[in-house]
């Protein structure tokens, strides 16, 4: 090798050394000494360090020449992003002038329109239920159910404001929120011929004729307080958008995260379709009067119609007689007010105060957030024009002399106003909103529209609020007022998150579900409570009050309306005293009385109607049943059952059967009480005589096959001449007759319901306890609705299972209460006081407080005495004595007629 070639060499080994070197530098390691470094001389080694330096000043360079290329690139790059962004920010501040100018057009020719089509305040409605309002600015309407707040305990109201107040903070800027509560009156010919129940249906003459009459008595209802106008909760959203499926994408985005807030407190909603809000519209520009449209029908590809042709009135008047403070629509007399100051502190009650009037009206209000840096950035603007303000008072008032330190009250209360206001602002939980709030109302006549806001200013200004008119603006505030999500009226003031949460949109509880049951009416409002317990997630419920409080009443009107509205479902009844026996009649039932002069019995071995299930699980649940009915016999005693007990009466129920299998009969209790006393320990014995009055004497109708006949719709079991010491068993051995009538019935397609008087015998003891929290899991698996009817919750009272069960229902209907009674069930559902009321002593009769799902509702229970009906669900003694009286008195004139005319006739 050459020396050239030794030079290159070593050059190239030095430079590797380098690299390596630097390499271990960077991963934090101690650099390797260089290789032969040990054999050389001083001078070489020298030389070496020279080289080494040379070659770490050449890295050195070369490595900052990359570093300037590599910033001069990156410099280059974000000079193109910078661009880039800039050229984005100019397209959108020129679309968005392009949009403002478009909108502003737009606008200008809604508000010169020489037609009323052009005058509705929005574009195009898609079948989505996504609305073009102005070019660029599309809305969504979600309609949400109104839940229990002004009646309920101060910490639940607190609850639903923090939500709301986290709902406005979800809101950024851009979006624009409107709040609407909207009372519509039933148009004329929905007044008074609503068919409730459909007489056609009906099986028998006797039952078309309770349709009819049930029918004439909830149409006169329906004419009582506001029982004529329905209610209407809107929460619509508005946002700026480049198309329909943009705008569709950013409400999906919204929607899932609205639905969270509505689940806390419970609240259902649901996002309108196109055709829902053009209802909604139309109600407003066309008031009564139906709107008949159908998306497919009527917007076919050459139709040269938009949906505003099929909404819009035949005319519309800004300035009839002259007036500016109101408009006409057709011949509908219409004024929208604004809500010019409010009152600190407000009160919640504002909304519900104004929807609750007997009125059709609209109350709207829109929450506009503003950016939080622009926002604390205008309040201190805002202050500091005050402090200005404030400092020229003071000169002013020491050239004057006066005492300068004494401010102006308006000048003081604005400066309070603005610190506090930054103050608020400034924290993380408070945002700042621009406020605006509308009230609309129609009338068939002017004077009759001047009384109602007259009405309205009153209610207003007695909760904080002063209202006020719009002359001249009544086309921008009708268009406003319209829940599509944009203000023309531009009358706003700032407001926190904690005052805009102050117009709470909820007020109480109102029920009225599709193809529901009759449950009285509101106490509040007089509106008619139409419930469907098949919405209910939980199968079992309670009616409970003192006596004469008007259960029998209220269960036989449920049972009614059951029978009468859904013509497939079986109606089975455990009647303690006798109350349900004329009702079972009426509709053609079966009547079934068990006592020591019983001709029907029950066996509680039976398995009529489960003969195909399977064998295990048809002795399993006969084991708990036989279980629950001794447990309870021996707990009466003082002697629970033990596991040993248990072990003796499983063996026994598993071998009469396997005998009775044998033989090719069913059991009876007399086979069990035989094979206890063939046990040979004695404890069977000792159960066996538990048995013995059961099976032998005067108390032997349980002792007997299945003779009751379950064909009919509806079924009384009378255990009204039962002795109390038989009651538990007795409820039990039907229970088990009705369970295996629940899994026929259940493979037939027909629903079971089942209504057991004195429900709380069967809280009493744990076995009978653990057998009904069975047949209640049963009930929701196989479709049967079972309802305790309860008169005192002294076996409730400390009974943490049975609290359990009571919370999880789904339906309970609270009469008059005792006292004690009335502090179990405040505590046991967290009752507000105002609700607990609705339960005192002081209460009357058919009067009480219904808990159906999420909804609390205080129940009003008239039922017009000149019914027929009454009659036959009337359980009140007196009542009924007067009632055998009158027909005594009527058979007796029938028979002296009769008489008188017999020889006439001869």
């Amino acid at each position: 090798m050459t020396g050239a070639d030794d030079g290159a060499a070593h050059g190239a080994a030095v430079a590797s050394y380098v690299d390596d070197a630097a390499r271990a530098a960077a991963e934090g390691e101690r650099p390797a000494p260089m290789p032969g470094v040990d054999g050389l001389t001083r001078r070489q080694r020298k030389r070496l360090a020279r080289e080494l330096t040379r070659e770490l000043d050449r890295q050195g360079r070369d490595a900052r020449r990359r570093a300037k290329a590599g910033r001069a690139e990156a410099k280059k790059l974000d000079r193109q992003q910078r661009r880039r962004a800039s050229d984005i920010m100019k397209e959108r501040k020129d679309r968005a002038r392009e949009l403002e100018r478009v909108g502003e057009a737009v606008r200008d020719r809604r508000e010169s329109a020489d037609n009323v089509v052009d005058a509705i305040g929005y574009e195009l409605m898609y079948k989505s239920g996504v609305c073009e309002v102005e070019p660029g600015c599309f809305s969504e309407c979600i309609a949400f159910d109104d839940i229990s707040y002004q009646n309920s305990r101060d910490d639940d109201q607190i609850t639903v404001l923090k939500v709301i107040s986290d709902m406005l903070n979800y809101f950024g800027q851009g979006i624009r929120v409107q709040f609407s509560v909207i009372n519509t009156p039933l148009r004329a010919d929905q007044v008074g011929t609503r068919e409730f129940y459909d007489p056609e249906q009906q099986s028998t003459p006797e039952a078309a004729e309770d349709a009819r009459e049930m029918n004439r008595i909830l149409n006169a209802k329906l004419k009582e307080g506001v029982s004529n106008i329905r209610r209407q909760r809107l929460l619509t959203i508005a946002v700026a958008a480049v198309d329909v499926d943009d705008a569709t994408r950013r409400f999906a985005r919204i929607n899932t995260d609205l639905s969270g807030y509505f689940e806390q407190i419970r609240c259902s909603w649901r996002v309108l379709d196109g055709h829902a809000r053009l209802v909604a519209l139309n109600d407003m520009l066309r008031p009564d009067t139906r709107l008949a449209f159908d998306y497919d029908r009527d917007l076919s590809i050459a139709s040269p119609y938009t949906t505003k042709d099929f909404i819009a009135p035949m005319g519309l008047d800004f300035r009839p007689d002259g007036e500016s403070m109101l408009y006409t629509s057709d011949d509908k007399w219409c004024q929208v007010l604004v809500m010019r100051s409010l009152s600190s502190p407000l009160s919640d009650r504002v909304v519900s105060s104004l929807v609750d009037l007997a009125l059709p009206i609209n109350v709207s209000w829109y929450v506009s957030p503003i950016d939080k840096a622009k926002a604390v950035t205008d309040m201190k603007v805002r202050a500091a024009l005050i402090d200005k303000e404030v400092i020229d008072d003071q000169k002013q008032a020491v050239k004057q002399g006066y005492d300068y330190s004494i401010l102006p009250s308006e000048v003081a209360s604005a400066k309070d106003e603005a610190d506090d206001l930054l103050a608020r602002i400034s924290g993380q939980s408070q945002n700042l909103f621009y406020f605006s709030g509308l009230v609309w109302t129609w009338a068939k006549s002017v004077e009759e529209l001047t009384e109602q806001v007259g009405q309205i200013i009153d209610t207003a200004r007695a909760n904080g609020v002063e209202v006020d008119t719009l002359p001249f603006r009544q086309r921008q505030a009708m268009n406003s007022a319209l829940p599509l999500g944009v203000n023309h009226v531009e009358v706003t003031r700032y407001m926190t998150t904690d005052e805009c949460c102050i117009f709470v949109p909820f007020a109480n509880n109102e029920l009225d579900d599709e193809d529901g049951n009759w449950y009285y009416q509101n106490r509040l409002s007089n509106n008619l409570v139409l419930g469907n317990r098949s919405r209910l997630t939980s199968p079992v419920g309670f009616v409970s009050g003192k006596t004469g409080s008007g259960k029998g009443f209220f269960v036989k009107n449920e049972i009614e309306g059951t029978l009468l509205s859904k013509p497939n479902d079986q109606v089975i009844i455990f009647d303690r005293a006798g109350e349900y026996i004329d009702l079972a009649r009426h509709h053609q039932g079966t009547c079934a009385t068990f006592g020591p002069d019983a001709s029907v019995h029950l066996n509680p071995l039976g398995m009529v109607g489960i003969e195909d299930r399977s064998e295990e699980a048809q002795i399993a649940f006969k084991c708990d049943a036989i279980l629950a009915q001794a447990g309870a016999a021996a707990d009466e005693a003082g002697r629970p059952l033990s596991d040993e007990d248990r072990s003796i009466i499983q063996r026994c129920v598993e071998e009469v059967y396997r005998d009775g299998r044998a033989s090719g009969r069913t059991p009876i209790l007399e086979d069990l009480y035989r094979k206890l006393n063939e046990q040979p320990e004695p404890q069977a014995k000792l159960i066996a005589l538990r048995y013995e009055r059961y099976v032998s004497g005067a108390m032997d109708f349980f002792n007997h096959v299945d003779t009751v006949d379950f064909s009919s719709r509806i079924i009384d079991l009378n255990i009204k001449d039962v002795p109390g010491s038989m009651l538990v068993f007795a409820l039990v051995t039907m229970c088990e007759a009705v369970r295996n009538q629940m899994y026929k019935n259940h493979e037939r397609g027909v629903r079971t319901w089942l209504y057991i008087e004195e429900m709380e015998s069967l809280f009493k003891y744990p076995t009978v306890l653990d057998y009904f929290r069975r047949l209640a899991n049963e009930c929701r698996k196989y479709g049967m609705y079972l309802t305790g009817i309860t008169q005192s919750t002294e076996s409730m009272i400390g009974n943490e299972d049975v609290s359990a069960i009571v919370k999880n229902a789904d339906f309970i209907m609270l009469l008059k209460q005792s006292a004690e009674d009335r502090r179990y069930w405040q505590q046991a559902l967290g009752l507000s006081e105002r609700e607990a009321g609705c339960i005192d002593e002081s209460t009357p009769r058919g009067y009480g407080l219904l808990l159906f799902g999420a909804s609390r509702i205080p129940i009003k229970g008239d039922f017009p005495k000149d019914s027929g009906l009454y009659e036959l669900f009337s359980t009140d003694p007196n009542e009924s004595e007067a009632r055998k009286r009158r027909e005594e008195r009527a058979a007796r004139k029938r028979e002296a007629m009769r008489r008188a005319d017999a020889p006439r006739t001869e």
